[in-house]
């Protein structure tokens, strides 16, 4: 096969991927609650979840309680489900709800013992259980909060289809100390304004900033893609310059992802260092798959068709993605 027809495929191959993954930095989050009902040992659970996992099916309650009720509402693109149930007995603390939607993250938040509880939860392949068995809010050790948000930090980066395109645009256009460089621009970026915006020192709206960071996903392609053909000349103080205000940007997007999740007042910190380290680590792994990728291509004498399809298919996929988001800012 000729290199003009392999590099036709690769576009259509990646092209394609462009109605799959419009909604390209969904976090697919979920809301649980817990209150209490009118008669001892009865309580109503709810849950808000992404219409995409949402399908109905049981939740798998605590030994010794019961459902005794249920409704399924859907509006704004999220199922809202109600739970009556019943037990014979208080909780103990280890006693979870079992939920079948498979969300990447959640929040639970209850008050039944007055005490309120906010906290966030990592979902699996069987779905998202929450611990209905915390009723009182108590300080958790490192230990626990730091696997748990370098979890979510990883999977919100793996799962953010526009954040690894930027990186993947990176990674094609430049090489060694530079490349490093860069993705460290990107790195202190981002985390600057993740910290700012975690703690609410400044707020932006969502759907801009969401459009914005599809505008540097085609930019960077764009850039990528003219000094590959000669017709720029590499500047590593314009691009680090460029990498590093775009960093900012992202960093909103992902300040959003981690608000979604329940973070009590004494974790936010920790939360958000383990977060941070976890979306390091995450694109870290990312970068270096890149690389070897590469590697193996310029082996095959592949490296180069296969780089330009690959940004011409990246840098349109942004452009769907701006105009996409652009096109629902009025969208309640």
């Amino acid at each position: 096969m000729s290199k003009n027809k392999l590099f036709a495929l690769l576009m259509l191959a990646l092209a394609a991927l462009a109605p799959g993954t419009a909604m390209a930095d969904i976090f697919l989050s979920a809301d649980f609650a817990l209150t209490r009902g009118e008669d001892p040992n009865t309580y109503e659970f709810t849950a808000a979840v992404p219409e995409a996992v949402g399908q109905p099916a049981p939740i798998i309650l605590p030994d010794g309680c019961r459902q005794t009720g249920m409704s399924r509402q859907t509006g704004g693109g999220r199922a809202q489900y109600a739970f009556e149930f019943a037990c014979d007995r208080p909780f103990a603390a280890t006693d979870m709800i079992q939920t079948p939607w498979k969300a990447d993250g959640g929040r639970f938040v209850t008050n039944v013992m007055g005490a309120q509880v906010d906290r966030s939860l990592t979902g699996d392949a069987h779905g998202i259980s929450v611990p209905v068995g915390e009723t009182a809010a108590t300080a958790r050790p490192i230990t626990q909060i730091a696997p748990e948000f370098l979890a979510q930090g990883v999977w919100h980066i793996w799962l953010g289809w526009d954040h690894l395109a930027f990186v993947l645009c990176l990674a094609l256009l430049a090489r060694g100390r530079d490349l490093l460089w860069l993705v460290s621009a990107f790195t202190a970026g981002h985390s600057i304004s993740l910290a700012i915006a975690f703690f609410e020192l400044v707020r932006a709206p969502v759907p801009p900033v969401e459009a914005a960071i599809a505008l540097s996903i085609a930019f960077m392609a764009r850039e990528a893609l003219l000094i590959g053909k000669g017709e720029r000349a590499f500047a590593f103080r314009r691009q680090a310059i460029v990498v590093s205000l775009f960093g900012l940007l992202h960093g909103l997007g992902f300040a959003t992802a981690l608000g979604e999740l329940g973070v009590q007042a004494g974790e936010k910190l920790p939360a958000l260092v383990f977060f941070n380290i976890g979306v390091e680590a995450g694109q870290l792994v990312f970068v270096g798959a890149i690389l070897a990728t590469l590697a193996g291509l310029r082996a095959l004498s592949l490296a180069t068709p296969v780089r330009v399809a690959a940004l011409y298919a990246v840098g349109a996929i942004g452009c769907f993605w701006m105009v996409e988001r652009i096109a629902a800012f009025g969208v309640a």
